[in-house]
């Protein structure tokens, strides 16, 4: 059982609710373009997390094979169980990035999404290689423009909540599970790690998408509300995952105290949308498509 990312990094259902708005089901048509799937392949995604974009593309192609790799078997088991509830037919597997269990030529397409930065890059391009059939293409995607404050959910305004998540996690960086193993991987140097592992026909694509803006009118109630709720469970996630690295950081009744604060806070961004009070606050995150043919 290999559960580090879900329980020290993000959880499987913060995973699945932050995909779910980046590949939603108005969009999806642009990414399987951009990624030029077609209904029949045989298509592997490395890294799939909860699976939601596995589950996504089994309701566009319906056609496709379908399969899903995460080294997390939480994240697996969370596929399963969804593909089951949608009823999807799409294969889930736990299992290493870089020590694929597949065969020699089997994929018409490997995809990942944020992955390549946290894996070694020539086993991580040249296992893909292996398992790619002649003419197969490799597809990094990567967020471009983190900006300078990525996690937008982390309070910043000086207050109790603030002084109360900053200490649980001052305290939880002491542990070492807080230290997720990152590559010097940039992404303008993943073009030359495919052309070393042997791929040719290097492309590059991009995708912006609008992340947040609830109060835009083109987006509907129920993504609006998705929206800041999903920077609700981000920033829930965050003090969870934190209390189980430094227990002893707050006591109980600190640790509930932000806990009611990030719901309070929360709960009043809700009010004021359902009320029509618009801060129009927005968040657009380009995704860069890099390619390679086998």
């Amino acid at each position: 059982m290999n559960t580090y990312w879900s329980t020290y990094v993000q959880t499987t259902e913060e995973l699945y609710l932050s995909r779910s708005l980046k590949f939603h089901r108005g969009n999806i048509g642009r990414w399987i373009e951009a990624m030029g799937l077609r209904d029949g392949m045989n298509i592997l995604e490395v890294g799939c997390a909860g699976g939601l974009l596995c589950h996504r593309l089994k309701e566009c192609l319906p056609n496709a094979e379908i399969t899903g790799l995460d080294l997390d078997t939480r994240h697996i088991s969370y596929a399963k169980k969804k593909a089951e509830e949608l009823n999807l037919p799409c294969h889930f597997i736990a299992g290493d990035v870089v020590k694929l269990p597949f065969g020699n030529n089997t994929f018409d397409v490997c995809y990942s999404h944020t992955v390549m930065n946290f894996c070694e890059p020539e086993k991580f391009v040249g296992e893909q290689h292996r398992v790619l059939k002649p003419g197969g293409r490799m597809i990094v995607m990567d967020v471009y423009n983190r900006g300078s404050k990525p996690e937008e959910w982390i309070p910043t305004d000086h207050c109790e909540e603030k002084e109360l998540f900053d200490k649980l996690w001052a305290a939880a960086a002491d542990n070492p599970n807080s230290h997720i193993r990152r590559y010097e991987n940039r992404t303008e140097k993943y073009f030359a790690y495919l052309v070393d592992q042997g791929f040719h026909n290097i492309t590059i694509d991009a995708m912006a998408t609008v992340n947040y803006a609830p109060d835009c009118d083109n987006v509907d109630d129920e993504m609006a509300q998705a929206q800041i709720n999903n920077d609700r469970m981000s920033e829930l996630s965050s003090v969870e995952k934190a209390y189980k690295m430094a227990p002893n950081a707050l006591d109980e009744r600190e640790y509930q105290t932000l806990l009611d604060m990030v719901h309070r806070r929360y709960d009043r961004k809700i009010q004021a949308y359902l009320s029509g009070n618009k801060s129009w606050e927005f968040r657009i995150v380009t995704t860069v498509i890099i390619s390679g043919t086998k």
